[in-house]
């Protein structure tokens, strides 16, 4: 690490009180300090915690300026204690940054492949006809590339991933490994038996979309299947055709989203939620975990339970269903002494 506090402090536009000059010796969290490093606390009600310890330096919420801290090291004060030490962790992170561009022996790149400046493109990922591959993207090893599928700049695909035909990604997009893009949605007509229908669209990926480890996303029936910008997908997802999500979403763990549904912005979408097909949810929407949706969701409203209810009378029925045991004694001891069977 070589950044001095001066300029972590300009880096996060926070304010520094200690020595500009110092350089901590690396970046640790509060459950595990390293003598000189630096780390943060959005939590000041317990300033007590902040005494003994050996850091370098701390990154506090500005509001702790007017509390008594009891910390003897360096203090930078920032609106966001978390996003300015992501900021610094993104300055000394390594990552990605060592890789050479070029492409790698043992890639097969078609020669009708557009491929931009400054990309790399790992050992045994394939290239197929007419794709288009952005400004500084970063293909690992063991990668599958459709043809005519799109790619923006910056781009990051982890190994493993399979990008089908015509599919497009837009800049910055994320995709960790073992994620499918534009696997075919699960469409049948019975005419006899299960005939199978082609599904001739595709996954559009907006920018700064992440789809995480092993997360599939169904191309469209005809039309597309759309990530919206900024949306973040965990692990383990299954979004199905044609659906639509809007920007900033957040879409965790196990979640299945059936065919042709549409999420507006903003919308959160806890682990194991269930959406069926051809709904809508509005912008704002929070949907507790293993909630099971049935029914179009207006926006800003909280919801949990299966079938989905309004988050507040889920927690009044749950309060009540702890009662039931003892509700049932009361209720058979009334019955024996009125004799009512």
């Amino acid at each position: 690490m070589n950044l001095t506090l001066k300029q972590i402090a300009e880096l996060s536009k926070s304010e520094l009180k200690g020595d500009e000059n110092f350089v901590p010796s690396g970046i640790c969290g509060l459950d595990s300090i390293r003598e000189g490093a630096i780390s943060y606390s959005n939590n000041i009600d317990k300033p007590e915690t902040f005494k003994d310890l050996k850091l370098g330096a701390l990154i506090l919420p500005k509001s702790a300026k007017d509390k008594e801290i009891p910390f003897g090291g360096n203090i930078i004060y920032a609106d966001n204690p978390e996003w300015a030490f992501t900021l610094v962790m993104r300055e000394v992170s390594t990552l990605n940054k060592d890789i050479k561009p070029g492409i790698h022996e043992r890639a097969v790149v078609s020669p009708s492949a557009k491929i931009g400046q400054n990309v790399f493109i790992g050992a045994n990922t394939v290239v197929e006809d007419d794709a288009a591959i952005g400004d500084n993207t970063i293909i690992y090893p063991n990668v599958y590339i459709g043809k005519k599928v799109q790619i923006g700049q910056g781009c990051l695909i982890y190994p493993n991933v399979t990008i089908r035909e015509e599919c497009v990604l837009k800049n910055k997009v994320i995709l960790q490994p073992g994620c499918v893009i534009g696997s075919d949605g699960f469409g049948y007509v019975f005419n006899g038996k299960h005939e199978k229908i082609p599904q001739l669209g595709n996954v559009i990926l907006e920018d700064d979309v992440e789809i995480g480890a092993n997360t599939t996303i169904d191309r469209a029936k005809i039309n597309h299947t759309i990530i919206g910008a900024n949306t973040k997908i965990d692990n383990l997802v299954q979004i199905g055709h044609n659906v639509k999500t809007g920007m900033s979403c957040i879409i965790v763990s196990q979640v299945g989203i059936a065919g042709s549904t549409e999420l507006g912005n903003g919308v959160v979408l806890a682990g194991q939620a269930g959406v069926s097909g051809h709904l809508k949810l509005g912008d704002g929407v929070v949907v507790g975990p293993q909630t099971g949706i049935i029914s179009n969701i207006k926006a800003g409203e909280k919801i949990m339970g299966s079938p989905s209810m309004p988050y507040g009378d889920f927690m009044r029925l749950n309060v009540i269903f702890k009662k039931l045991p003892e509700l049932y004694k009361e209720i058979t001891n009334l019955k024996k002494k009125f004799k009512l069977f």
